[in-house]
């Protein structure tokens, strides 16, 4: 394998990581390196916070301790690492922030049950077919963007589900009533067919459902009392530059063809289908 800088330095180099860490400018935070070479990290209040991985292994099982401190979290600790293949991620880690940025090739991962936070945790993992969400995960802000992941139950209690499937393959949602954010959350899903939104959500933020060409239609709980911009229904109208559609021109948007809203009468939902001109269907049974 190549060197992660072409002078040497990082992830391949030899045995320390003098990568520039972004977030942490502050002179006085002090960046380690682990006794082994292996990782870079920094001290918490509550253990240490794993910023890189230096070796080259593609099979990873990420220890639960460095240098005898508790591994509390990942901060892209794996970005890029275009090689890694699979990796356990031990109990005790709580965040994976951005761990997995960019890892294309990654297709197995393992979840302890202590995770909270998947911000950003697997965006652009474009090889990861199927995950085992735990039940406590919270924010999953841009946590599956770019992925293969084609159906998803998110847990009840998850809050923030953000960017999480943007532009992906995902084909079956379910959103549970304690989720409370979903700004962008299924844009450019495509192959998206089937959603349920428990009873319980009250809003649908912007662009929540944008440009999902396969939905053909949603059932909107009574609960949800608020849209944002575009949120249901819209579609962008393309064209494309290249047979593969890799690159296009945005030509304007128009309501997805033969879209329809399912909800009860006099609801917010119907209120959104009539303002934006989209086909609305009944539904008594509440």
């Amino acid at each position: 394998m190549e060197a992660y800088y072409s002078d040497g330095r990082g992830r391949y180099g030899t045995g320390e990581s003098y990568d520039y860490f972004w977030q942490y400018e502050d002179e006085t935070m002090e960046i380690c390196t682990s006794l082994d070479g292996l990782w870079t990290y920094i001290e918490t209040d509550d253990g240490i916070s794993l910023l890189r991985y230096n070796g080259n292994q593609t099979h990873i099982d990420i220890p639960a301790a460095v240098d005898g401190k508790k591994t509390v979290a990942l901060e892209c600790t794996f970005d890029g690492f275009y090689e890694l293949k699979s990796v356990t991620v031990p109990e005790g880690i709580i965040t994976l922030s951005g761990g997995f940025y960019g890892c294309e090739g990654l297709e197995i991962v393992s979840l302890p049950q202590s995770i909270r936070d998947l911000e950003h945790a697997f965006d652009c993992c474009y090889s990861l077919k199927n995950l085992v969400i735990p039940p406590h995960v919270k924010y999953f802000d841009y946590a599956f963007s770019g992925t293969r992941i084609e159906t998803m139950e998110f847990p009840e209690g998850a809050e923030d589900i953000s960017h999480s499937f943007i532009d992906s393959h995902l084909k079956s949602v379910f959103i549970p009533k304690s989720v409370t954010t979903l700004y962008e959350a299924f844009k450019g899903c495509e192959d998206l067919e089937h959603v349920v939104i428990e009873e319980g959500v009250r809003s649908i933020d912007d662009y929540a459902f944008y440009h999902c060409l396969s939905l053909q239609e949603l059932m909107i709980p009574e609960s949800v009392v608020q849209f944002g911009k575009r949120s249901v229904g819209y579609m962008e109208i393309r064209e494309y530059l290249h047979p593969d559609k890799s690159a296009y021109r945005m030509k304007g948007e128009q309501i997805i063809p033969g879209f329809k809203i399912r909800g009860i009468p006099g609801s917010a939902a119907e209120r959104y289908a009539k303002d934006n001109g989209i086909m609305f269907a009944e539904v008594t049974d509440k």
